[in-house]
């Protein structure tokens, strides 16, 4: 009994030790928070602007145009999540030189109408609309992504239910097959008793 006894406080002393030794938690380690700021917002927009002039003004390449009229979109999309007042500023931006290169423009788009509709989503909306239009589908996604994950819960729960109801009939199968077999050999037995007494007796 002492042994046992010294054994566990042997095991207790341990598993103290390899606790106190695990690295703790640095209370000043924080998740690095992604912020946005004007003057990032108002970079991009040149580099932006800087690339349709070069497509406008050189190469022509109405291709090019369309790619980086989607890539504008795609940046409003990203910064309306990490601040919606500051995405209005670049989409204006960018707005405000389509709007004053119109005719030029439109003469490279002519009659591609992908292209024309890339550049209409970007110059015949307010930046407040198309902002809203980025929020509003932002918390569509997630209201998309609560009910499938809702949904994923649901079809787990019932799946379960599914696999214990199945379980039971099996375990209730299972028993019947049991009891039917034990009738039988115990009716075999009653019938091979029955067959030794008349052997015995003649009969």
């Amino acid at each position: 009994m002492k042994k046992v006894f010294l054994m566990l406080v042997a095991v207790g002393a341990m598993t103290f030790v390899s606790c106190e030794n695990k690295p703790k938690a640095n209370p000043e380690e924080v998740v690095e928070e992604v912020t946005l700021t004007q003057e990032e917002a108002d970079a991009e927009a040149d580099s932006m602007i800087a690339s349709l002039t070069d497509v406008i003004e050189n190469t022509k390449d109405v291709n090019k145009l369309q790619e980086i009229l989607e890539a504008v979109k795609a940046k409003a999309a990203e910064y309306v999540g990490l601040n919606p007042e500051i995405a209005k500023t670049f989409v204006t931006k960018v707005q405000n030189f389509l709007k004053e290169k119109g005719d030029v423009v439109k003469a490279l788009v002519g009659d591609n109408a992908a292209v024309g509709a890339a550049l209409a989503s970007l110059t015949d909306f307010s930046a407040d609309d198309i902002v809203s239009n980025f929020m509003s589908a932002v918390g569509d996604k997630a209201a998309e992504a609560v009910e499938g994950a809702k949904d994923a819960v649901e079809g787990a729960a019932d799946a379960a239910a599914d696999a214990v109801e199945g379980a039971k009939d099996a375990a209730a199968e299972k028993v019947n097959e049991t009891v039917d077999a034990a009738k039988e050999k115990a009716a075999e037995t009653v019938d091979a008793a029955a067959d030794a007494a008349k052997k015995k007796l003649g009969i």
